[in-house]
């Protein structure tokens, strides 16, 4: 048989081919070996009233930081609208406990977000049944940055009443309110120091003050004593002063009532003749001066009164 450049490309598109078959079957094998195409799984279904944005199907559940499956679907549910149905296909052999929850995480700077399942703290017990029960479904929570985005416009509005705070609060007046305060607190801090300084000088002289005191208090028990002493003689010259205050109160209730028994009436009869010597005194005065000579010859004899015998008219 004669060898022909036919024969030749022939063989080598032959060979090529079986190659390429070889390669192909080997890069299957190997695909289907590392993405375990032949793993079981069973589906919990997640749902959120909220945005999803960034999940899609084949999007990596998460629980406890471990890759446990898969987003199956993303999708609005058929009876309720306003609620978005996730189902997940989760690897056998990983069971979720009651009371889990999930959040979307971002991953990276793709845009894409993935599923993070965690435990609620006083969870009950007992795993969560698969399938799509609708009163066993997982809730989507917001995540934190979702929280901070919701009330982004809230802390923006605080913000601006803050600076706008800030800005009053630091204007020119003020500023210069807090220099004068600091002023003061430096001079208060300066007058601390010389009253420390005097406190420690009072210190250092607190021993001879201690001594003076109990000299002081020495003196204080001697005139203590003193005025005990003196206090004793005081009461027993009061006791002696009460005593002879109470005979001379008995003499001198004797002397009054003697007055008054005795003396007194003797003394209303000498007052009544001394006032009838003084009227005759009196009297005999009133003669001596318009008529001395009766005091030698008597006195004359009345005139007779009109009527009287003797009478005579004036002519």
């Amino acid at each position: 048989m004669q060898w022909s450049p036919t024969m030749g490309k022939d063989s080598f598109a032959l060979l090529t081919g079986l190659f390429m078959a070889v390669l192909i079957a080997v890069s299957v094998i190997i695909v289907i070996w590392l993405g375990e195409f032949d793993h079981r799984s069973h589906t919990y279904v997640a749902v959120s009233r909220g945005a999803v944005t960034g999940l899609k199907p084949g999007s990596t559940v998460y629980y406890r930081g471990i890759a446990i499956g898969k987003v199956s679907d993303v999708s609005f549910d058929p009876d309720d609208p306003g609620l978005i149905v996730v189902p997940m296909a989760i690897n056998e052999g990983v069971r979720l406990k009651r009371g889990v929850y999930a959040t979307l995480e971002m991953q990276g700077v793709t845009g894409l977000t993935r599923i993070a399942l965690k435990n609620r703290e006083n969870m009950p017990g007992g795993y969560l049944p698969e399938g799509d029960n609708p009163g066993k479904r997982i809730p989507i929570e917001p995540s934190l940055i979702d929280r901070l985005s919701e009330s982004g416009e809230d802390t923006l509005v605080e913000s601006r009443e803050l600076i706008r705070r800030l800005n009053r609060l630091l204007d020119d007046e003020t500023i210069a309110h807090a220099q004068g305060t600091l002023l003061n607190l430096e001079r208060a801090s300066l007058r601390f120091n010389r009253l420390q300084d005097h406190v420690l000088t009072v210190l250092d002289d607190a021993p001879a003050l201690l001594a003076d005191a109990r000299r002081a208090l020495t003196d204080v028990h001697r005139l203590a004593d003193e005025y005990r002493m003196l206090g004793g003689q005081v009461r027993d010259d009061l006791q002696v002063l009460s005593e002879e205050s109470v005979a001379t109160l008995a003499t001198g209730r004797q002397v009054g009532r003697h007055l008054l028994d005795t003396t007194l009436p003797k003394a209303d009869r000498l007052m009544l003749r001394l006032q009838d010597s003084a009227r005759r005194f009196d009297r005999i005065a009133t003669i001596l001066e318009y008529d001395p000579q009766s005091l030698l010859l008597g006195a004359d004899p009345l005139q007779p009164a009109p009527g009287e015998p003797g009478f005579e008219e004036a002519r």
